[in-house]
């Protein structure tokens, strides 16, 4: 008989054996994910970073007095979804003997409260290597939705077929506020079929203000390819913080943004900024490229998998239909 209780610090130790032995599965498949997770005092500190964030609450699962489940959830105000519930990667973690199922009892017990307290948008970052949990959240109508990938510069080689008539430069601090009149190209793109991602001002006021957050920056870079004197593409790459990410290996950087003209894709100009910029940052000393895209960027979906990234994780959303707050038969 399993019975499900609130979150208790007296139950962490067993949820950190938990997460440690799964984070040693994950990383038989994506081995540069950060080891020292596999330890369960490392595991134990991670789920507390969790735990003292605003916002937070906790499900767990016992056989017993055994820890078989545990489902941490942050209550968010998001720019775009409005009030969402979000679940880490670290979060959402099973004994490997329990049956699959275990995932839809749990979300179904605490999505009751987040349905109560108006919270419809529920969003989960999945680890990919676990295929049991995708699929139960499959099944309960959550949605592909994001794609989170790495790339060794050990293993890249440069990609035929560039644009010769491309130059790629490197832009100073004080340039790369030229980055906010490419800040749409992503948006207009991804507008179009099959993504049909509305573009709201919102978005692009969001947009924007990200890329001006990061000019001068230290750890930022940035290269615009150009065409005829006039960009046609631009990458931006920042330092990626090691200390607390279970998927972020050290040295490490993080490919923030990159667009291309959406008039000229296709033309192997994609190409030529991606081999320049990534030959660049090898040569400053970085091992590893992370990255993310929309599934539904269809471009994007074969684009960077192509060049080499590993997906690892996977960002599931279900959108409930508020209408239940009231149509709910009573």
């Amino acid at each position: 008989m399993i019975r499900f209780v609130e979150f208790d610090e007296q139950y962490l130790p067993q949820m950190a054996a938990l997460l440690a032995t799964r984070h040693q599965e994950e990383r038989r498949r994506f081995p540069f994910l950060q080891q020292r997770f596999e330890e369960v005092g490392q595991a134990e500190q991670r789920l507390w970073e969790e735990m003292r964030k605003p916002y937070v609450g906790g499900l767990v699962t016992l056989r017993d007095d055994d820890v078989i489940g545990y489902l941490l959830y942050e209550y968010r105000q998001d720019v775009t979804r409005g009030r969402t519930v979000y679940v880490g990667y670290p979060s959402f973690v099973m004994h490997e003997d329990e049956h699959p199922r275990l995932a839809r009892l749990m979300y179904t017990e605490v999505g009751a409260e987040w349905i109560r307290n108006g919270y419809f948008e529920h969003v989960v970052d999945a680890p990919v290597g676990n295929d049991e949990l995708i699929l139960e959240l499959l099944e309960q109508s959550f949605r592909f939705e994001q794609r989170f990938a790495a790339l060794s510069l050990e293993n890249y080689r440069a990609q035929p077929g560039e644009n010769s008539l491309v130059k790629v430069k490197e832009l100073k601090a004080d340039e790369q506020q030229m980055l906010r009149k490419m800040a749409p190209w992503n948006s207009m793109h991804q507008a179009k079929a099959p993504a049909w991602k509305p573009i709201t001002q919102e978005a692009l006021d969001a947009e924007r203000d990200m890329l001006s957050a990061y000019e001068g920056k230290e750890g930022t870079r940035s290269w615009v390819a150009e065409q005829d004197d006039a960009p046609v593409a631009f990458h931006l790459f920042t330092t990626a913080d090691a200390r607390h990410a279970m998927t972020t290996p050290d040295q490490a950087a993080v490919l923030v943004q990159a667009a291309t003209n959406i008039e000229l894709r296709g033309q192997g100009i994609g190409k030529s900024i991606a081999n320049h910029s990534f030959t660049q940052m090898k040569k400053a000393g970085y091992e590893y490229l992370m990255t993310d895209w929309y599934t539904a960027n269809h471009l994007a979906s074969y684009f960077w998998p192509k060049l080499g990234f590993r997906s690892y994780m996977i960002r599931m959303a279900r959108s409930v239909d508020a209408r239940i707050a009231w149509a709910d038969g009573q």
